[in-house]
């Protein structure tokens, strides 16, 4: 079937109306994910018969995906939604049961959004037909066909031989070849990589299971293309292979710091706090101006020991416990130093697939947050989180004074620690 577009008789509008009813009509739940903001949203509304609706809250809370989750796919699920966070493309199923008890076979598929640094799409429907009548065939076909869904190049290689055994339209298209089988060896495309360059990748896919960094490789006719290229060991059927997904080199552009004063009467009663708590209601009570949080975090970090210590202040955080204890792992400050941010605002923490966004901020009623991160020389010492009950309250393009103000609390909080000298 041919497919026109015809621009003198259908306006942008139209056309947008046209794709939001296939979206809808769909079978399958198609979902975009910002890994620096780690918030999921949805393009349609399909649901699962049996499920209620439930697939969008197991992709973001896991606490709930592993009640539903058959217990021998959990750790699969739960290795799609790390390598969502660390942009590799997946692929995966497992078995959902309903409210009757009855399993469903689930399929999870996604990518890098293409023209995204730091973006991620992808879809997530019912298999289970597709699924028996793979388990009859075997998988091999189901893992090199799942190759085409994607826009970006993409290779297979087996690891022993480093053959291509499988390789996307775009990735024929990229390097020059009609089909997989014409491809030369991956070590043959990486001939213009020094040796233990090469040898540092395998290593490192080895003990750390991914590899993500810069690559040149040939393609048909002596060509060559500099890419951004994601690396991960891949097993099916008894057979180690190597998924290769390229995609253009992006950097992210670095934002500029800047400084803002803050009132005297934030510093005056930052002088006078004698523990975290009282330090933090300073803070709370001497806001910058245009900041209306109903509650303030004060995260300290330990990322070698996996654990940030949290304590809040404020309506929000009545009957917390202070300096509670959370991996540091899918935390706030693990994103900051993931990405290098200045500062990280989230809008909507409903739409959140961080695992401390469920654990604190939600059962909390906290709906936004705004995060001024502080570092002792190049480590992330201490993370101060301005949050609010109310949805996007917070600028997207942060608040400056709030680089002093996280100044003169860690200052407090060395003071309060018995450590000698200033910052």
């Amino acid at each position: 079937m041919e497919i026109r577009y015809d621009k003198t008789a259908r306006s942008v509008k139209q056309l947008q109306q046209t794709l939001a009813a296939y979206l809808d009509a769909l079978p399958a739940l198609m979902w975009h994910v910002d890994t620096v903001r780690n918030e999921m949203i949805f393009f349609n509304d399909h649901k699962v018969a049996g499920l209620n609706g439930k697939i969008p809250l197991m992709l973001r809370n896991m606490s709930l995906a592993q009640a539903l989750v058959h217990p021998d796919d959990f750790s699969v699920f739960r290795g799609a939604l790390d390598a969502v966070r660390v942009l590799q493309p997946c692929s995966v199923s497992f078995r959902v049961h309903d409210d009757a008890g009855n399993w469903h076979w689930l399929v999870l598929m996604g990518m890098p959004a293409p023209d995204e640094s730091f973006g991620y799409v992808g879809l997530a429907a019912e298999c289970t037909s597709l699924v028996e009548s793979m388990m009859e065939r075997g998988a091999d076909s189901l893992l090199a066909g799942s190759m085409e869904l994607l826009d970006s190049p993409a290779l297979l290689v087996d690891f022993t031989t480093k053959n291509v055994q499988a390789a996307n339209a775009a990735a024929c298209v990229c390097f020059g070849y009609a089909a997989a089988a014409d491809f030369p060896s991956f070590e043959t495309m990486l001939e213009g990589t020094g040796e233990q360059y090469r040898r540092s990748i395998y290593e490192h896919l080895i003990f750390h299971a991914s590899w993500r960094g810069a690559l040149t490789l040939a393609g048909n006719g002596g060509m060559r293309m500099c890419c951004r290229a994601q690396l991960r060991p891949v097993s099916r059927e008894g057979h180690n292979y190597l998924w290769v997904s390229l995609t253009p080199a992006v950097q992210p552009a670095e934002a500029a710091p800047v400084s803002s004063p803050v009132s005297a009467a934030l510093r005056e009663a930052l002088s006078r706090a004698a523990d975290d708590m009282s330090a933090l209601t300073a803070v709370l009570e001497h806001q910058p101006q245009g900041m209306q949080a109903e509650g303030v975090m004060l995260s300290r970090i330990y990322a070698a020991d996996d654990k940030v210590e949290v304590t809040g202040a404020g309506a929000p955080f009545d009957g917390m416990e202070p300096g509670t204890a959370y991996p540091y792992r899918g935390s706030i400050a693990e994103n900051i130093v993931r990405y290098n941010l200045p500062y990280l605002v989230v809008d909507e923490t409903a739409r959140s697939i961080r695992p401390i966004d469920w654990a604190l901020f939600i059962p909390g009623g906290i709906h936004s947050y705004y995060a001024e991160p502080f570092y002792a020389g190049d480590t992330l010492k201490y993370v101060l989180i301005y949050c609010s009950t109310r949805s996007e309250a917070f600028s997207a393009d942060g608040a400056p004074a709030c680089k002093e103000v996280v100044r003169l609390l860690a200052q407090t909080l060395k003071r309060l620690d018995g450590a000698c000298g200033g910052i």
